[in-house]
């Protein structure tokens, strides 16, 4: 089994952030994101849900954010207990 049909295993039963993922490959952030994208367009009709960063002082969602990196700082109150981006399939 490759590692984007392994992702999409994974992504079935529970939600997971691409950096949780590349700890899970021992493999580089860049490598994820690179291969989440390619599951966005080979899982269809499913899609691939991301449920956005939010900061767990304020509870701020970062909504209009298209970057999956975790955001270093709260925009609101300049929190940096952020929660990253995670990922589904629904």
């Amino acid at each position: 089994m490759t590692r984007r049909e392994q992702i999409v295993e994974i992504l079935n039963k529970e939600e997971k952030s691409a950096q949780d993922l590349a700890n899970y490959f021992r493999i580089e952030m860049f490598e994820i994101l690179i291969d989440l994208k390619h599951i966005e367009y080979s899982i269809k009709p499913k899609k691939l849900v991301m449920r956005p960063a939010q900061c767990k002082k304020c509870a701020f969602i970062f909504k209009e954010r298209s970057r999956v990196k975790k955001p270093s700082k709260c925009p609101s109150c300049k929190g940096e207990w952020i929660l990253a981006a995670r990922f589904r399939i629904g």
